[in-house]
């Protein structure tokens, strides 16, 4: 989840699971054991669900798929970080914001972070359209620009975006040993919570609260907790995570929170493009 570099690698987001708290699930009381929709069960029938938990294999491919039928979205992601101390762990993840949208219609890519809690202003962002990828950094009072050709196909772009859009949910990973492993929504234990509502439509949650993970950051897992929204259509609009533990020497916690939207919205040529053209010698 570090994205200090994660630009330079066209912004691809790293694992990071979900989380946050489970709620009250504003339920009646009703018993959906029968498998009927209720408050306690929303939607009941998805091909996404596994009685109260989740089919991850069917709502991974029904989540992405609904990105690249509608032609791009926007992964945006906050990352809010505390430690004991006054010197910062190592490894740290700061605090931060993370966007990555994608327009496969215009073949555009645009990527921007910023950390929150830095001590002056720290964004970076590129942008990729035409075969050519600008990017613009800001610290402080200075800026600096870069300019590179791309070579990168329509089913490229796409294939970036199908594992963009997996952050959090289903991404596969390997062992030590060799054995696949999936990181994301199956490193956790998510149950029915009952209704949810994102962006105004309604939503099945799904709350956890054991984590069977490695993290570097805390090193070690002492309590965690994770909450999921899912529409009807088995996209996920939310996921939320938190993790508390040993680390370094003291106690840390990352709050992790991811919204997955826009689907289909076009990617802006931000207003930057013109200055990083002049400054790199176009």
């Amino acid at each position: 989840m570090n994205r200090r570099r994660v630009l330079a690698s066209l912004g691809t987001a790293a694992a990071v699971g979900i989380a946050g708290c489970s709620g009250d699930d504003g339920g009646d009381g009703s018993d959906s054991s029968d498998g009927s929709d209720g408050p306690e069960r929303p939607f009941a029938d998805a091909e996404w669900r596994d009685g109260d938990g989740l089919a991850l294999d069917a709502l991974a491919e029904s989540h992405t798929q609904a990105f690249v039928d509608a032609g791009g979205f926007t992964l945006f992601s906050t990352a809010e970080t505390s430690h004991d101390g006054d010197g910062e762990p190592t490894p740290w993840l700061p605090s931060q914001v993370y966007e990555s949208s994608y327009d496969l219609a215009n073949g555009r890519q645009y990527v921007r972070q910023e950390l929150t809690e830095a001590s002056e202003t720290e964004v970076t962002e590129l942008y990729v359209a035409d075969g050519e990828l600008l990017f613009r950094q800001r610290v402080g009072d200075e800026t600096r620009y870069d300019r590179q050709s791309v070579d990168r196909s329509e089913a490229e772009l796409a294939e970036s975006m199908r594992q963009e859009a997996l952050t959090g949910i289903r991404v596969e990973g390997e062992t030590e040993t060799g054995e696949t492993r999936y990181q994301g929504l199956g490193q956790w234990n998510p149950t029915s919570d009952g209704e949810g509502e994102v962006r105004g439509e309604a939503t099945a949650r799904f709350a956890a609260d054991e984590f069977d993970g490695d993290r570097n950051i805390p090193e070690t897992v002492e309590t965690a907790s994770a909450t999921a929204h899912v529409y009807e259509s088995g996209v996920v609009p939310r996921l939320e995570q938190s993790w508390t533990g040993e680390h370094d020497g003291g106690e840390a916690t990352v709050d992790v929170d991811i919204d997955y939207r826009d689907p289909g919205a076009e990617v802006a040529e931000p207003d930057w493009v013109a200055d990083a053209r002049e400054a790199t010698g176009e």
